[in-house]
């Protein structure tokens, strides 16, 4: 029950993650320099929640240190190519590509963690294939436009970027949970907390670069507190949606995470499209939900 409970916060954090973006574009919010105070802020939380009085194990010592190196290159590398992506073959494609990467860290773990479920491969298909046209809307306009090279692979790197990244937060919060058999829950989410602060804080290094961003008349672009607050709301839902879901990933199954999880993103944010902006739904977005909680039921018997 607690893990449904963790599962649950850590999908609607990550629907309110996507909103923020817009909010940001409403408000001209520097998403760059906001991006910064998110990790900075998300840092923060995971070093207090992670030490609770005390430190249950050495950052730099941990065999997991290096890992998170990389795990947090990963992360502020997905957040780049998916705005890239975004701007290049638009909104719809490129978050298609972000949540069907959920098959890659459900196929990974079932070929590198022990006891894992056998991936039911038939339901995932009809869940890519819900996800797919709930979030489609058509073209926007009646002109195509030819599409490049690097058009092509920007939402095949965002797919791919997006994967590796929830595959290596399985790995790792399994790698400490079952390090140390016997360990007391307390110390085992502690750890968890400080190991997702360290992704955060070598994301939050590689943001720094936007403090030399200049904008288009060669002038850098100035820190405000728009900027700042942005960025630290931004924060507080990033590390609620990562912590959350990898306390969830020690109870739940890959195989019936990963699609709940990023199913109930698409619903959230088209319900919230719906009432807060007006956004109406299309008959195929429609029955693409209505499929997507047919396949989520299926995956749950």
């Amino acid at each position: 029950m607690t893990g449904i409970i963790f599962l649950i916060i850590a999908t609607v954090c990550a629907a309110m993650f996507s909103i923020s973006f817009k909010i940001f574009q409403r408000f001209n919010i520097d998403s760059h320099q906001a991006i910064f105070f998110n990790y900075m802020t998300a840092f923060i939380l995971g070093v207090l929640f992670s030490l609770n009085g005390e430190m249950v194990v050495n950052p730099i010592k941990a065999d997991w240190f290096i890992p998170v190196i990389f795990l947090g290159l990963i992360f502020m590398a997905g957040m780049v190519i998916l705005s890239d992506s975004t701007r290049r073959v638009g909104v719809a494609i490129s978050t298609v590509c972000s949540r069907a990467s959920m098959v890659i860290p459900i196929i990974i773990t079932y070929l590198l963690i022990e006891g894992s479920a056998k991936p039911k491969w038939l339901i995932i298909a009809l869940v890519l294939v819900a996800m797919s046209m709930t979030i489609w809307k058509g073209k926007s306009d009646g002109a195509g436009h030819k599409l490049s090279l690097r058009d092509i692979l920007a939402p095949v790197t965002v797919f791919i970027s997006f994967g590796l990244s929830n595959s290596a937060m399985k790995v790792l919060q399994y790698h400490i949970t079952t390090s140390n058999p016997g360990r007391p829950e307390h110390d085992i989410n502690s750890e968890i907390s400080l190991a997702t602060a360290g992704v955060f804080f070598f994301a939050m290094l590689i943001c720094s670069y936007s403090f030399f961003k200049k904008d288009p008349d060669g002038k850098r672009v100035p820190v405000t507190f728009k900027n700042i607050l942005g960025g630290a709301s931004l924060g507080l839902i990033n590390y609620g949606c990562t912590y959350t879901l990898m306390l969830s990933m020690k109870t739940i199954d890959s195989s019936l995470l990963f699609p709940i999880h990023n199913i109930g993103i698409v619903a959230i944010g088209a319900i919230v499209g719906w009432l807060a902006y007006g956004e109406k739904l299309k008959p195929h977005q429609v029955f693409g939900i209505i499929l997507a909680a047919a396949s989520i039921a299926l995956l749950c018997i």
